[in-house]
């Protein structure tokens, strides 16, 4: 079997990083190196791991740029086969290595692969992969644990989240990593479906399971107003980078529907509005990105818009319900 590195990216985890780490550590398959990128913390997170987990790789970043830049110095870092990329709120099965790299090995066409991830405060299934609307809405697939669809073994997914994903290292430098200019939010999905665009699959695989708490992410250290700015901008970054012109404007009456909804039901508007407009007073950066990927784009829009949900109906109640991942917080 291939090498590993397993990547963790944390942020002031002092309550949880020895859980995650303990996961990590108890895995079956012991062929793998640990990387921590640190984002700044400033509480014990780092004094933990440098005392109980020395074999640990730290990469310590003075200044937070977030995950998708700290990723990237993981995968520059390392030479191995496989990157598994786990959140410090993550904790993945005893077996989940082993049969990520025996399904991977098995099959080269897949290039990213993740798993069933359960919540960790409901018990429910929290994502069976990651959904898109051609409007520009995403959202995770959850479901009960007796649903029909928990029994799912295996599918092509439009994107998978990165609480816990194996990608091949060829692959994902091919495509040139997790894009650092998006901070938090929708790097997995951009990551995710530039897999797609290089000729890859993006699989989800039922066998490998983790528990996910979600709620101790770095992203809720934001206040609402900034999280509603950075999930509306990477958004349309998103859209903007990875779509075929022609899509773009087919689907455009869409996206404006879908912001008009938003703006009538989120708050706060003003975040809303701006992180939509941000990417379009950064066009020329869009645009060199586009060509970016154009070096390595092998399949056409027509062969992933199978993969997006074209009911709106569906996407409305994911604005307004518990589900919406953006909805201002609850006390």
């Amino acid at each position: 079997m291939g090498k590993v590195s397993i990547v963790v990216a944390t942020r002031n985890n002092e309550a949880i990083i020895k859980k995650c780490l303990d996961h990590i550590y108890a895995q079956k398959f012991k062929d793998f190196t640990c990387y921590v990128v640190d984002d700044g913390s400033t509480d014990q997170t780092l004094k933990i791991i440098k005392q109980e987990y020395p074999k640990t790789k730290i990469i310590e970043c003075k200044e937070s740029l977030g995950p998708s830049h700290n990723r990237n110095l993981a995968l520059k870092d390392s030479s191995d086969e496989f990157f598994a990329f786990v959140d410090s709120d993550a904790f993945i099965d005893k077996c989940w290595l082993e049969k990520a790299i025996t399904k991977m090995e098995t099959d080269k066409t897949i290039g990213l692969i993740g798993g069933k991830v359960y919540d960790y405060h409901t018990k429910k299934i929290q994502s069976i992969g990651g959904q898109t609307h051609f409007g520009g809405t995403v959202w995770l697939e959850d479901c009960p644990l007796n649903d029909e669809r928990a029994k799912i073994k295996e599918k092509f997914c439009h994107w998978l989240p990165s609480s816990t994903f194996m990608i091949r290292a060829h692959v994902a430098k091919d495509i040139g990593g997790f894009d650092s200019d998006y901070g938090y939010l929708y790097e997995d999905i951009d990551i995710s479906w530039r897999v797609w665009l290089a000729g890859h699959t993006v699989l989800y695989f039922s066998a490998l399971e983790s528990v996910h708490m979600m709620s101790v992410t770095a992203s809720s250290s934001y206040s609402d107003s900034k999280r509603q700015f950075m999930s509306k901008r990477n958004k349309a970054v998103t859209f903007l980078k990875n779509l075929e012109w022609i899509t773009l404007i087919r689907f455009s009456p869409v996206f404006f529907a879908v912001l008009l909804v938003e703006l009538i039901i989120l708050k706060p508007k003003g975040a809303i509005l701006m992180g939509n407009i941000d990417p379009f007073l950064n066009l020329k950066k869009i645009l060199q990105k586009r060509k970016e990927i154009k070096k390595f784009r092998k399949i056409r829009d027509k062969e992933i818009l199978p993969f997006f949900v074209t009911d709106h109906w569906k996407v409305i109640k994911r604005c307004i319900g518990d589900n919406y991942a953006f909805l201002p917080r609850r006390n």
